[in-house]
């Protein structure tokens, strides 16, 4: 704090007039801004019939807001106002108010006036007069204190919004929940349909794929949208054996998930069985050595099955290439099913954009909060945000307005944030 002191001349009566402000602060309470600072008039600060009118004033560039004056009296003009007053308007016993006092005490200054956008920063100032001395030129406004930071900024309250399952609303249809593994595969005895876990690594398969689908049946915010089986065959049997081992083996997957997570309906399975695995085959031979890979692969591409696919295949290269498949990839090919499971993604969508508002809240981008906000300003549960984002922009009427809302639907935190503008 600075002590600052008024100093007047009076050349023809050579007199010197101190008066001292002491312990200024100016400062922003809700919505108005208090001035208060110590006054202290010396001893002989001001003689004669003259007394000192000071009038303090907050400036910011352009912008002054003059603030209630007060008065200095020296004795001889101090028993003059009291002469005046019983003169002119009949009041006896008259006594200095709030903002006069006579030299040589001190007094306290306080004042408020409605605050301004353009107060955030401002400077006190000050300008002073002699009252009653036709020789004593006003004075300039001068600065008391400078830059003074008269608006203080609130602390926002914010409470990360949760979701409500009552709210949620599909944001994204039949996504493919996404295994350990790229593909889910069982295996089956050859030519058999029933289902043996403990096969090769189907425990392992098996295991994940429950594991996976009572996941998504005990989360709140996804949805089991369908199990999909595509029950296969080796393609080195007949069409009519192997849709019915296709079909078999589809099923027996079927009835194991089911038999594992009780609830679960045959209509939330899609089975799709009798076809041959050629397309398993195709990506074996095609990320194979084999011999005679690029002829296998163009009977593959380019002859259909009803038009002799198989034989042309079993010709080739005198047999040589089919027995290797034979050998090599068709063990793994007898296999009921590639699993593929499917949910939809459920969201509480407002929750969403309330909380990604307030990560904009605490980056101090309150416009971009609120029209993030707009969308969702007829949830109680926005209310509280979009009071802040008045509050932090100083429109605090608005922002009282939105705290009350928000109080009213049982939003505890506005309470913080309404203390701080009320």
């Amino acid at each position: 704090m600075r002590t600052i002191y008024l100093l007047l001349a009076f050349m023809p009566l050579g007199l010197r007039a101190q008066v001292f402000i002491e312990h200024e602060s100016v400062s922003k309470v809700r919505r108005e801004v208090e001035i208060r600072f110590d006054i202290r008039a010396e001893q002989g600060a001001v003689r004669g019939p003259y007394r000192i009118v000071c009038t303090p004033c907050l400036i910011n560039g352009a912008d002054t807001a003059w603030l209630n004056p007060f008065e200095v009296f020296s004795r001889t003009s101090l028993r003059r106002e009291r002469q005046d007053r019983l003169l002119y308007e009949g009041i006896r016993d008259w006594h200095p108010g709030p903002n006069q006092m006579l030299h040589g005490t001190t007094a306290r200054y306080f004042t408020k006036i409605p605050y301004e956008r353009w107060m955030r920063t401002a400077t006190l100032s000050y300008r002073s007069e002699i009252v009653g001395c036709d020789r004593c030129k006003e004075h300039a406004v001068l600065p008391v204190a400078e830059d003074i930071p008269v608006y203080v900024v609130p602390k926002a309250t914010v409470e990360p919004v949760v979701a409500d399952p009552r709210q949620f609303e599909i944001v994204d249809v039949h996504r493919r929940w996404v295994f350990r593994h790229r593909e889910m595969k069982v295996d089956f005895r050859v030519s058999r349909t029933e289902l043996d876990p403990d096969l090769y690594s189907n425990r392992k398969t098996l295991d994940e794929i429950v594991e996976a689908v009572k996941g998504l049946l005990a989360r709140q915010d996804r949805r089991l949208s369908e199990i999909e089986i595509y029950g296969f065959a080796s393609p080195e049997g007949s069409p009519t054996f192997n849709e019915r081992l296709g079909q078999g083996r589809a099923e027996a997957l079927r009835d194991y998930i089911r038999a594992e997570i009780p609830g679960l309906t045959n209509s939330q399975f899609r089975l799709v069985n009798g076809e041959e695995n050629w397309e398993g085959l195709r990506r074996m031979v095609d990320t194979s050595s084999m011999p005679g890979r690029a002829d296998v692969l163009a009977v593959i591409d380019t002859v259909s099955v009803e038009s002799g696919r198989k034989a042309q295949l079993k010709r080739l290269h005198g047999g040589r290439s089919y027995r290797y498949m034979l050998r090599e990839f068709y063990p793994l090919l007898r296999n009921a099913c590639y699993v593929s499971v499917y949910y939809d993604v459920l969201e509480d969508t407002a929750a969403t954009t309330i909380n990604e508002a307030q990560s904009r809240i605490r980056e101090g981008d309150y416009s971009g909060a609120l029209r993030l906000l707009d969308s969702v300003s007829d949830d109680p549960r926005a209310y509280n945000a979009i009071g802040v984002c008045h509050m932090m922009l100083e429109d605090e009427d608005e922002a009282a307005v939105w705290f009350e809302k928000a109080l009213a639907a049982g939003v505890e935190e506005a309470r913080a944030n309404l203390s701080q503008i009320r």
